[in-house]
């Protein structure tokens, strides 16, 4: 569910009601009990949007287990972790906040998801397609990580979107690991835990990848061979981690310059 207004305060205050039993965000310097701060978060993030074409600012969706048997504890503890795995494919650069509710019919996630990425000036729009290809990933993760649930096929009937060639993708199914898809899981991994241009330089030269452009070509170098970004699939995901890594270097020199400045005046 899409909103196009700025309602952070109003859909926050909504998640945080009676049943409300524990709270969490992503990509927030806030603590997500911190009600003026987190809000502030959001409500700055937004600003970025100015002059965007569209008027959507946030998401609400809503993430839920079926009834089953285990304690309140161990649904939560599995829900979080689904929600874990749902933003890392969904809204891995986003701000996010959720709350968790377990009431009589079902233990579930309330998340409010930012429009646009951090300090990103475009809003995130999903397709039908990208988003069918989430539910099923998600679904196949809580099919094999927890036994312990119902297993569902909700959602198998949606295509891949990988771009990995059919006999690839042949191989991978029966069990093996092709090359092409071990090097993209290794990058993959690194693009998605880069907190740094430090961490993401040495991690992939510590798998022994060298990253190179040619005109606007990028690929990469592994034992020799040069792959393109492109027709691994990851291009795109490769960008976004250097665009995001920049704002996050550009938010710790702002709040640095914020400190020093509070410094300052606290010595005159």
């Amino acid at each position: 569910m899409s909103r196009k207004s700025k309602s952070f305060s109003q859909l926050y205050d909504y998640f945080c009601r009676e049943e409300a039993t524990y709270r969490f965000s992503r990509n927030t310097y806030s603590n997500a009990y911190n009600r003026e701060k987190t809000l502030k978060e959001f409500y700055n993030n937004a600003r970025y949007l100015k002059g965007a074409r569209g008027n959507l600012y946030l998401y609400h969706e809503v993430i839920s287990l079926d009834k089953n048997n285990l304690s309140s504890e161990q649904e939560q503890k599995i829900l979080l972790d689904l929600v874990d795995k749902y933003i890392s494919l969904r809204a891995m650069y986003h701000l996010s906040f959720g709350v968790v509710h377990q009431d009589k019919d079902n233990t579930h996630v309330h998340l409010m998801i930012s429009a646009n990425e951090i300090g990103g000036l475009k809003r995130i729009r999903l397709s039908k397609k990208e988003y069918a290809y989430i539910q099923k990933e998600l679904e196949n993760y809580k099919n094999q990580r927890y036994p312990e649930l119902r297993k569902t096929a909700l959602y198998q009937g949606s295509k891949n979107l990988s771009k990995a060639k059919q006999k690839e993708q042949e191989i991978t199914i029966r069990g093996a690991t092709t090359i092409k898809q071990e090097i993209y899981n290794n990058l993959q991994s690194v693009f998605n835990k880069a907190s740094s241009l430090t961490y993401l330089n040495n991690h992939l030269k510590n798998l022994g990848y060298k990253v190179y452009k040619r005109g606007k070509t990028i690929s990469i170098t592994y034992e020799g061979k040069n792959y393109r970004l492109k027709t691994l699939g990851l291009e795109q995901q490769y960008k976004n981690t250097l665009s995001k890594l920049e704002r996050i270097k550009e938010r710790e020199i702002k709040r640095d310059k914020t400190k020093e400045d509070r410094n300052i005046n606290r010595d005159r």
